[in-house]
Formats: C-alpha cells, sequence, structure tokens
C-alpha cells in the first residue's frame, strides 16, 4: 500500500496544476501520516515492555538509541535530497535554507501566499520530524494508565486547531500547514496501536464498523463542501474521521486481501516501490526540476499540453526511481547494519 499510496502522490504532484482533482489525492499522503502514528507507537510500546521487563533504569539509554537509529533512516537520505536539491537551484530552499535544515519548513510554508515549486513536499516531512522527536518523551514518560488520556489530548488538537482556522487566517497564509493541526493523524494511529497493544484484534468488528462509520461521514463532509452544501460547521472533523477511517483500512492490508487485489499488492513491481518509498517520496519532486533542465524540450509550447504530460511522465518516473535507487544502494542500505548494531546494544 504504501506503493499505491506513493504513486498517488506522485502523479499528482505530475499532473498540470490546471486539470481539475476529481479525486482527493491527498489522502494518500494522510494514509503515511496515520500509519507513521501506528507504526512509531506501536514500535515504542513493544520497546517500552522489554525494557520494563529487565527491571533497571532504561529510559535515557532507549532514547539514545532510538534517536541514532531513526537519524540513521530519515536524516541522512532527507539531507541528502536537500543537497540535491540546492544543486539543482531549489529556489525556496536558496531563499530559506534554515526552515528546510532545522525541518520546521511547515511552519516557513504556512506564511507563504502560494506553494514554493520542487521543495513543497517537505512540509510533511518537518512534521514527522518533529513527530519522531517528542513522541517517545510521551510514550516512555507518561505513566502506562493515563497513555491513552495523552493520545487522546495529542489528537484532539487537529480538529480544535482547525476550528480556529479562521482566526489562524488572518496571521498565517495556510493555517492547516501548522504542526497542531495535523495531529490528529499520528494521534488517530498512536490511539489504533494502543488498542492492538491492549489486545483488541485487528479482525474486531467494532474496529470495522467505526471505520466504515467514519469513512461515510468523511465522503459526506467532502462531498458536500464541493458541492456547495452545507456542512454546518463540521468541517474541522473532516480530517479526523479520514483518520479513523485509514486505521480500518490498515487493519484490513494487515490481515490480507484475497483475489487479484492481493496479488496485485504482492506483485514484486508493488513490493519493491513500497521499500524504496521513502527514497521517492523525498525526490519526486525534485524531478520535474531536473528534467526541465536536461530535458527543457518537453515544455515546447507548440506540443499539445496532454502530449507534454504523456512525454513527461516516464521521465519524471524515470529520474525518481533512479534517484531513489541511488539514496537506497549508497546511504540507506549501507547504514543498516549500524542500526542493526544499535538496535542489538
Amino acid at each position: 500500500m504504501r506503493a499505491v499510496a506513493m504513486l498517488a502522490i506522485c502523479w499528482d504532484h505530475w499532473c498540470p496544476a490546471a486539470w481539475p482533482r476529481l479525486f482527493p489525492y491527498e489522502v494518500f499522503l494522510f494514509f503515511f501520516l496515520v500509519m507513521t502514528g501506528y507504526l512509531i507507537t506501536s514500535s515504542l510500546l513493544r520497546e517500552r515492555d522489554r525494557c520494563e521487563a529487565r527491571g533497571v533504569p532504561w529510559r535515557l539509554r532507549a532514547m539514545r538509541a532510538y534517536q541514532v537509529r531513526r537519524g540513521l533512516r530519515i536524516l541522512a537520505p532527507y539531507y541528502a535530497a536537500l543537497a540535491v536539491a540546492f544543486a539543482l537551484g531549489a529556489s525556496d530552499l536558496w531563499r530559506a535554507p534554515w526552515w528546510y535544515l532545522l525541518h520546521v519548513s511547515n511552519l516557513h510554508m504556512a506564511t507563504l501566499p502560494s506553494w514554493p515549486p520542487a521543495t513543497n513536499h517537505f512540509w510533511s516531512l518537518s512534521i514527522q520530524q518533529q513527530f519522531y522527536l517528542v513522541w517517545p518523551l510521551i510514550v516512555w514518560f507518561a505513566p502506562k494508565r493515563s497513555l491513552g488520556w495523552w493520545f487522546l489530548l495529542v489528537t484532539a488538537a487537529g480538529p480544535v486547531t482547525r476550528w480556529f482556522e479562521d482566526a489562524l487566517a488572518t496571521s498565517w497564509e495556510r493555517p492547516s500547514l501548522l504542526t497542531p493541526a495535523v495531529l490528529d493523524y499520528f494521534g488517530v494511529g498512536a490511539l489504533f496501536a494502543l488498542a492492538l497493544h491492549r489486545g483488541m484484534s485487528l479482525a474486531s468488528p467494532g474496529l470495522r464498523a467505526l471505520s466504515w462509520a467514519a469513512l461515510a461521514g468523511y465522503i459526506a463532509m467532502y462531498g458536500s463542501h464541493v458541492l456547495g452544501w452545507p456542512t454546518f460547521g463540521l468541517r474541522f472533523l473532516q480530517q479526523t474521521l479520514l483518520s479513523i477511517a485509514i486505521c480500518g483500512f490498515i487493519a484490513a492490508v494487515s490481515t490480507g486481501f484475497g483475489g487479484w487485489f492481493g496479488r496485485l499488492l504482492e506483485s514484486r513491481p508493488l513490493q519493491e516501490i513500497g521499500r524504496l518509498s521513502y527514497g521517492v517520496y523525498l525526490f519526486h519532486n525534485l524531478a520535474p526540476l531536473l528534467a526541465g533542465k536536461v530535458c527543457w524540450f518537453l515544455w515546447n509550447p507548440s506540443i499539445p499540453l496532454g502530449v507534454q504530460v504523456v512525454l513527461r511522465t516516464p521521465v519524471f518516473a524515470l529520474i525518481t526511481w533512479g534517484m531513489a535507487l541511488a539514496s537506497w544502494r549508497w546511504i540507506e542500505r549501507p547504514l543498516q547494519d549500524v542500526r542493526t548494531r544499535v538496535a542489538r546494544g
């Protein structure tokens, strides 16, 4: 599913801005954010159980090891992508480099009237890095009995912030990029992980019913907004409902699909794209920038726009895959052994 989500995100960013978006492709990005909250929380809860079973002080040592492992996995490719963007002359990165280097580019972009070309996807990476940095402090240091309340508090920050979006818009161009505005994606994923950790089944009928109900609510709110129908002031809950629906989808994926769809998801090409999905996300927005320098003729105004898209998309895909594969082979995979040694230590 990482591969399917990543391919949809690539298409959304590569197709012309003038083309209508009949489908909310951003749901695939939100899928990654919910999955991040779910997977990271699951890992942290298991680590807490293992360490507490030993009966010795562990939090500071575990925190150091966690941040080293996460840094090797996330930060090395991230800064490699920034270096490529610098070399290609990404305009906003040259104007405001420290926002990207310090993982707060989402706050910077929240002040801009339009998306910066080539580097706009770094906003979600900044938010995820902020989450990675802070989340162990809650999962490992909060009393176990109160973890659910902490996760609910974090989740509530998302819709509460969106409730005040009109007021925030007087100071921010894009309040939706502020970190509190997206915390319900991580928080709902964390609550899902906690429920499973405490015994809920992935095949729980209650989870299935809740997910379908949340999906229906999301579709109703999104559709009403697009069609200009009243939403009765409830749109601040729209993305929270989507997050709950995504948890049900993650549960369905985890238990497996049969038939042609299951065989498609297990196919080697999708498995390979999924394995390199982080690199694909890092570099997919830089591919058009590089293509514009080496294949400028693909933007010839005498070529119909539809033909341009047909010609450009394979070029973008090849460039993206080449950079993602290079990152995997020369940065990510060599660091796997280091991460393994840190984990064992």
